[in-house]
């Protein structure tokens, strides 16, 4: 199978270097920045929760005309608000109606391509790996949970969507695929929603917002408004207790992980709060739900976010 990974992050890059470790054609396209300076120089690093190291040689383009159009799957790992002017322009430069995978946070991401594109099948998933850049080419693998794929039309792509969790699965990437696409993205931002926008505010690890009781009670109660939307639109999630989960997720599996949101604070870039605990707002407001733990959640982040200059050091 022939891969194309859009985006170059910390989940771009332990995707592709894993799935390259383990044979598969996989090229990575991502706009000129230093971490891809770094692979295109020296490859990509990845360092594993035990201290072990892998380089990987990857091919990574950053001019759409430079890539071929003869690829089996398009794995989608940009930024949410970046989805849309990534894929107008790379999807008309290399022609292909090969099935598109998103991996991204929040929602809203499968029906913003489905707007791009009417050939090219459009799969969802949601995956508890986790990773954060540590230097430019060098990515921290702290996160091993479990990737989960789906479709709209589960009984027509079966088949492919098992090729991919057994490829996914063979590179160390666990995944299974599910027969409900919203289960999916909603049980995924459950675990968004409780540690993004807290890590990026409280500036810890995911799991060292949860060791003290206050922490882990805001968890609980961010996870408990989005579980209020799920009931009242008919989604069934893929744990029985969600906010235990939630809460086990962080000790087990994302503990030591350095949240995607928490790296953009950190680094000053634009974050994905709206996708994310602006997501469960919107909805809220939708349903006649209250939600003011995510409506807070949202305007710290922001009222961070729109401060970068004026932060006091």
């Amino acid at each position: 199978m022939r891969i194309l990974i859009i985006g170059s992050g910390a989940m771009g890059s332990l995707f592709a270097g894993k799935l390259k470790q383990n044979g598969v054609d996989v090229t990575i396209f991502n706009r000129l920045n230093n971490h891809v300076k770094a692979i295109q120089k020296d490859g990509l690093t990845i360092v594993d929760a035990k201290g072990n190291t892998s380089a990987i040689k990857l091919p990574i383009v950053t001019n759409p005309d430079d890539l071929s159009g003869k690829y089996d799957l398009i794995l989608v790992l940009i930024k949410t608000f970046a989805t849309e002017i990534v894929l107008e322009s790379l999807l008309l430069s290399i022609h292909s109606n090969a099935p598109i995978l998103t991996l991204q946070n929040g929602i809203g991401n499968k029906e913003t391509i489905h707007k791009l594109t009417t050939e090219n099948e459009v799969f969802t998933g949601g995956t508890w790996a986790g990773a954060s850049i540590d230097k430019p080419g060098v990515i921290l693998h702290r996160a091993v949970g479990t990737t989960f794929i789906g479709s709209d039309q589960p009984d027509k792509h079966k088949d492919l969507l098992h090729e991919i969790a057994a490829i996914f699965t063979r590179s160390g990437l666990k995944t299974e695929v599910s027969i409900n696409v919203q289960s999916i993205i909603w049980s995924k931002l459950l675990v968004n929603i409780a540690y993004n926008g807290l890590t990026a505010i409280t500036r810890l690890r995911n799991g060292d917002t949860i060791l003290p009781h206050e922490g882990r009670s805001i968890v609980e109660k961010l996870v408990d408004e989005a579980i209020q939307i799920t009931k009242v639109k008919g989604i069934p999630l893929l744990y029985s207790d969600p906010a235990a989960e939630c809460v086990r997720i962080g000790h087990e599996e994302i503990g030591m992980n350095i949240s995607s949101m928490l790296s953009d604070i950190l680094n000053q870039r634009k974050t994905e709060i709206e996708a994310i605990n602006g997501a469960v707002v919107k909805e809220g407001e939708r349903y006649g739900i209250s939600t003011p733990y995510n409506d807070m959640i949202l305007n710290l982040v922001k009222v961070i976010e729109n401060s970068y200059s004026r932060i006091v050091r």
